[in-house]
């Protein structure tokens, strides 16, 4: 094989998991805002009303949490300002984006060590994968967690570049950087500390003066929210928190403790990474490199891998209250990878000779084989999310018995573009059904009722049954159904991953058998309800009421302090 057939057929191999990924994205993603994705309306209705320029600057860097989301407010007012309204499907993607450009700059890191094409071959098998699916599908949380990483890693190669106008490039992009997500101030030290290592005084001098400015004016009107549970945790389980944290992309093994291998290999990748670190910190202090760019690779990635235990100890503490299940949350699950992919040059970079292919082909297999194991684990995930989205919506929506929407002419009823929800074709079948028990396509409906168990309990009406089967994706799926005088209700009922391996990957059974949804009576107005189903098939929905009813009473929702 020639080396441009060789180059063009590792290129169509690289694209294959990128095509996988955003094909997969495409298919689950919806215009629905979750959470604070809200607040991204609100801060577009100040900005556009704001009298003077003052005002907008302080709607663009006004404290979110306890971050400063101006990248995500910035890329808001952009799709607003071009497309004419707000679509959460574009900040999706441009999230998405920013997450594929840490691969861009893993091949310069491999091109600059003299490493050859097909080197990067494993990366985007490990770094695109469906583990990231609550980053991939919410709009704010794609432009802040994928873009922190994004930006930071390429400030920092940027940091120690030799060339001036790279280094003049960084600053700006570091300031970007913390105003993408609160961790992102790590940059601020690592940066110092990777030029005092670098022995540059002149530009050590100039990233100082610049990150003071940027201290100043992140913290001079900060607040420190007070949303977080206090942690009752002991050391040795903010110790487990933390190695979980690191090792949660072993979550998508097809083992039975997710917890335990997550805790296992994240205690191994921390010995490697703090091996890497002593390592790489002795050899920059002997400053004995046969090569100028090796040297700047080891400054990359121990500045790399500060951000990376920096940004666990933040997590864990911040979040350990509440429960340590939650550090295996796709949200962070960035930051495991990219400890892989550190690792994976401190395996790559020293390979010379014929010893490379082989070693390389490995790898490549090894986390094809993990792409598998993630787009089969959390397809769940991704399958569920969407049905919570496109649900919420609903019953946001249509807040009266006449299924009509809200009739708002405000400002902040037009911001985001209007698209058309699954539950769209539902609202003539929910009518006659609720007149005449039946509607639409209702073969096998009265058997998916009879097999269906509501248990009413003190806070929340549980749904379940145990021997449904369809393995249909996208929308479809069983729906609960409740009406009262004054409205409709649509919830989801939630599936649950098979555990059986075989029928998962040789059958591609992804759900067991059953379904199960919990509703707080704090999410429903207090009344009687008739309680039915939704089926949908495809292309096909029917819906049935029964006789049956639940009556809701008042309970009282929990409120979260937000600043926003």
């Amino acid at each position: 094989m020639t080396q441009r057939a060789l180059t063009l057929l590792v290129g169509l191999t690289l694209l294959l998991p990128l095509v996988i990924y955003f094909w997969v994205w495409n298919y689950y993603a919806v215009n629905v805002p979750k959470w604070d994705d809200h607040a991204l309306k609100a801060f577009l209705v100040e900005y556009l009303q704001a009298p003077n320029w003052q005002a907008k600057w302080a709607a663009l860097f006004r404290q979110h949490n306890e971050h400063r989301i101006v990248l995500t407010r910035l890329l808001a007012w952009w799709d607003y300002a071009l497309m004419g309204s707000l679509n959460f499907r574009h900040l999706m993607l441009a999230g998405n984006l920013l997450l594929v450009g840490v691969i861009g700059l893993w091949w310069v890191l491999l091109h600059r060590n003299q490493k050859p094409f097909y080197t990067l071959l494993p990366v985007p098998f490990l770094w695109l994968t469906l583990a990231h699916w609550e980053n991939m599908y919410w709009g704010m949380s794609a432009v802040q967690n994928f873009g922190v990483v994004s930006l930071l890693v390429w400030t920092l190669y940027l940091v120690v570049s030799r060339r001036l106008v790279f280094f003049l490039l960084a600053l700006p992009l570091a300031g970007l950087t913390l105003l993408t997500s609160g961790n992102g101030l790590l940059v601020l030290p690592i940066g110092a500390l990777l030029l005092l290592l670098s022995k540059e005084g002149k530009r050590l001098v100039a990233w100082l003066v610049t990150s003071g400015l940027y201290a100043y004016l992140y913290f001079s009107t900060y607040q420190k929210p007070a949303y977080n549970p206090e942690s009752k945790a002991t050391f040795g389980a903010l110790l487990k928190g933390y190695m979980a944290f690191l090792g949660s992309f072993a979550e998508a093994f097809p083992v039975k403790d997710h917890l335990g291998w997550s805790v296992g290999l994240g205690t191994v990748l921390f010995l490697v990474a703090l091996s890497i670190a002593l390592t790489t910190a002795f050899r920059l202090l002997r400053n004995r490199y046969d090569q100028d760019f090796s040297r700047a690779t080891d400054l990359f990635c121990l500045g790399t891998l500060l951000f990376i235990l920096g940004t666990a100890v933040i997590v864990v503490n911040g979040r350990a209250g509440f429960g340590l299940e939650v550090l295996l949350t796709s949200r962070y699950k960035p930051y495991s990878f990219l400890l892989l992919l550190i690792a994976y040059l401190y395996i790559v970079i020293p390979i010379r000779g014929s010893f490379l292919s082989p070693y390389v082909s490995g790898i490549v297999l090894l986390n094809a084989m993990y792409s598998v194991f993630s787009y089969h684990y959390h397809l769940v995930d991704a399958f569920n999310f969407r049905k919570f989205q496109t649900t919420n919506q609903f019953n946001w929506t249509y807040p009266d018995k006449e299924l009509k929407p809200q009739t708002d002419t405000s400002l902040a009823g037009n911001l985001v573009a209007k698209t058309p929800l699954l539950y769209d074709q539902w609202v003539p079948l929910l009518r006659a059904a609720h007149r005449q028990s039946f509607a639409g396509n209702t073969n096998g409906m009265l058997q998916l009722w009879e097999s269906t168990t509501f248990t009413p309990q003190k806070d929340a009406l549980l749904v379940s049954q145990s021997t449904f089967n369809s393995q249909r994706l996208q929308d479809s799926g069983v729906y609960v159904v409740l009406s009262s005088r004054q409205r409709y209700y649509i919830y989801p009922t939630y599936r649950r991953r098979n555990t059986n391996r075989k029928q998962l990957f040789l059958h591609q059974q992804y759900f067991a058998p059953g379904y199960q949804v919990e509703i707080p009576h704090s999410e429903l107005e207090p009344g009687r309800y008739a309680v039915g189903l939704a089926w949908q098939q495809g292309s096909r929905t029917g819906v049935y009421f029964s006789k049956d009813s639940i009556t809701s009473v008042a309970t009282p929702q929990k409120s979260i302090r937000t600043n926003w």
